[in-house]
């Protein structure tokens, strides 16, 4: 066993629980199953995944792309969402992340309360508003590398070895001696 494991064991759990193959638990040494809600048990170098923007951001994305169904103007998605098509300033300064002096320079967010109640209003589902949009909502569906993409994804792992070389031969000049 390495240095830096130990074993644990699995506290007792509710009878409706079959964790019955969980008999022992391996954590790194000095770690516990107790963690405050929201922490992550073992964190990545400089405590960040790379790859993720914060949800403040995933939300801009978002009231982005809802202003772009509203007809591209933040009137019609007031309107939609029940206020008055004046009412945008709220918005507006969210999306574009305007400086708020009242807090030290941080930009206007959208917290978890308004970010419900926009997927409330709109029939949207819960927890959409803080979901990174996918590759073919934010260039169409019909754009040919987001098809590719749910081809891709829907590949069985097995294939997906092939269909690099295949992806890879492509790229690849030609070797007949064609220029095309």
């Amino acid at each position: 066993m390495s240095a830096f494991a130990n074993f644990t064991a699995r506290p007792d759990s509710a009878s409706s629980h079959d964790l019955s193959s969980m008999k022992m638990i391996i954590f790194p040494t000095g770690e516990t199953l107790s963690r405050p809600k929201g922490e992550f048990c073992f964190s990545p170098p400089g405590g960040q995944i790379y790859g993720m923007e914060p949800v403040e951001e995933t939300r801009r994305a978002r009231l982005r792309m809802l202003v772009t169904r509203h007809n591209n103007t933040m009137a019609d998605l007031c309107q939609e969402l029940g206020y008055a098509r004046t009412e945008t300033a709220t918005l507006t300064r969210i999306l574009n992340a305007n400086v708020r002096h009242d807090r030290d320079g941080k930009p206007y967010n959208m917290g978890s309360p308004m970010a419900r109640e926009i997927e409330k209003k709109l029939n949207l589902p819960n927890g959409w508003m803080d979901t990174p949009p996918t590759y073919a909502e934010l260039h169409g569906e019909q754009d040919q590398r987001a098809m590719m993409m749910e081809l891709m994804e829907s590949l069985p792992a097995d294939d997906l070895a092939t269909a690099l070389r295949m992806l890879s031969a492509l790229k690849e000049p030609a070797k007949n001696g064609t220029t095309d």
